[in-house]
């Protein structure tokens, strides 16, 4: 597909929602493709990789942590908990909220999710150095505060 440039734009500089798109696009498709053959749905993987480093977080938490609405994370939970990959305990104080483990089997599955993880970054930061790699990650992370400060003011 030929790119049409913005004539805002200088040079061969693209837009960038259009090249984040397209990174995440196939940072996905390569992670689906690996992840399906553990038998995981999309969404459970970034829930595996999620949960298994804040064991005992709340739905809430992993919502925001894995950009997903509440009622995806509530279906996405409810499954996993059907298929014995997490279990759900309430908080002692305020029944309302509940706290999001793994079990054994969910134990195993992040551990292969993560293994996954490390294979498709390989894959993503091939040929870079590792002062190009701190550089990007430095500048994706000023890309997503810009766009999540307008968000806020939205």
């Amino acid at each position: 597909m030929e790119h049409r440039r913005s004539e805002s734009l200088p040079g061969d500089i693209r837009p960038i929602h259009h090249e984040l798109l397209r990174a995440f696009s196939h940072s996905n498709r390569a992670m689906l493709s690996r992840t399906r053959a553990l038998g995981l749905k999309p969404g459970q993987p970034k829930v595996l990789e999620y949960v298994v480093n804040h064991e005992g977080c709340t739905q809430r938490a992993i919502a925001d942590a894995c950009v997903m609405d509440r009622s995806t994370t509530t279906s996405i939970l409810a499954r996993m908990e059907a298929e014995g990959l997490i279990a759900r305990r309430s908080d002692e104080v305020d029944r309302r909220s509940s706290s999001v483990y793994l079990t054994e089997a969910g134990r195993e599955a992040a551990r292969r999710v993560l293994a996954i993880c490390d294979e498709v970054d390989s894959l993503a930061w091939n040929g870079f150095t590792d002062e190009e790699r701190s550089s990007l990650s430095d500048l994706l992370a000023r890309v997503i505060d810009n766009l999540s400060h307008d968000e806020e003011s939205l």
